[in-house]
């Protein structure tokens, strides 16, 4: 009986090792684990998970819990957004991991936007892996648009390859099958915002994630009515927004899908002037990247019909 036992304890030992072995990258955000996953789908030994739940909207005021902790201790990767979207992080990684590659996406990314909606504080150089206390100079929005969500995925890959080059080859060609249907869609959006009227260009939006798809469209953001997601305005600045849309030409409200807003739908009947809903996330909230693509052909086609294209 005891020969079993010992081939037992073999094979969970192999087990336990096979396991150990495997990469385990912990990324922030879901449109962070979505475009982590275009790069790592099909490398066999890589394991992505998520930190923050998807019902997360900002994460600017969210407070690690022990859960946290513990997944950052763990990791061998962490990739983060990057300009500022993560300062919950601020001192914790070295507490409980020094020897974890820290993956910030926005890193060198070209044509990062400065933020609009709250200004707070300078910043020279969007390409630090710095962290700002929420008010960036950098609008953080990256993944809400197709060019800028390339230049994350550009990103990723080139971190992984240089830290597993084993398997530089695979992650750099997922990356290059990514970007190009995203750089596809980029162009799309272009396309469609040279067919807009100048007399309809100008926009309000429920906040900043949606400059990234204002800038590729030519379309002009003329008021935010809120500083992020989930915030809301005094009655002063309501008072404000509502005199100033009134006396502007403005289009539409461009809403946020799955943080209704009751600012949002008030102004809206004060002034007259229509909402469309996009999404940032798939429906199911998934981090599939298919999914990801999904949302930008959809908000693309929910501009095209507002607009009669």
């Amino acid at each position: 009986m005891k020969a079993p036992a010992r081939s037992l304890a073999a094979l969970l030992t192999g087990l336990t090792f096979s396991l150990a072995a495997e990469t385990d990258i912990l990324c922030t955000t879901l449109p962070v684990t979505a475009l982590t996953n275009a790069v790592v789908q099909n490398v066999p030994g890589f394991k992505v998970t998520r930190m923050l739940s998807s019902t997360i909207g900002c994460p600017h005021d969210y407070a690690l819990t022990p859960q946290d902790m513990r997944k950052l201790a763990k990791a061998d990767v962490i990739v983060i957004n990057g300009l500022g979207m993560e300062d919950f992080l601020n001192g914790a990684i070295p507490r409980v991991n020094r020897k974890a590659l820290l993956l910030d996406s926005s890193k060198g990314a070209k044509g990062v936007l400065h933020s609009r909606e709250h200004r707070t504080e300078a910043c020279t150089d969007p390409s630090h892996n710095h962290h700002h206390t929420h008010g960036s100079a950098w609008n953080e929005h990256l993944f809400s648009a197709p060019g800028t969500a390339a230049e994350v995925v550009k990103r990723i890959a080139a971190e992984l390859s240089r830290k597993y080059p084993a398997d530089a080859a695979v992650f750099q060609q997922n990356a290059a099958r990514y970007s190009a249907e995203l750089l596809k869609l980029d162009q799309e959006y272009r396309a469609f915002g040279r067919s807009i009227p100048a007399g309809r260009r100008n926009i309000a939006v429920q906040h900043g994630i949606f400059d990234y798809i204002a800038s590729i469209t030519g379309l002009h953001v003329t008021e935010y009515l809120q500083s992020h997601t989930g915030s809301e305005p005094s009655a002063a600045q309501l008072r404000g927004m509502i005199a100033l849309l009134k006396q502007q030409k403005v289009a539409v409200i461009l809403a946020e899908k799955g943080y209704p807003s009751k600012v949002t739908d008030l102004i809206s009947r004060e002034t007259g002037i229509p909402v469309v809903v996009l999404s940032v996330y798939p429906t199911d909230r998934s981090a599939d990247p298919a999914k990801f693509l999904s949302v930008f052909r959809d908000n693309l086609n929910l501009l095209k019909a507002f607009y009669g294209k």
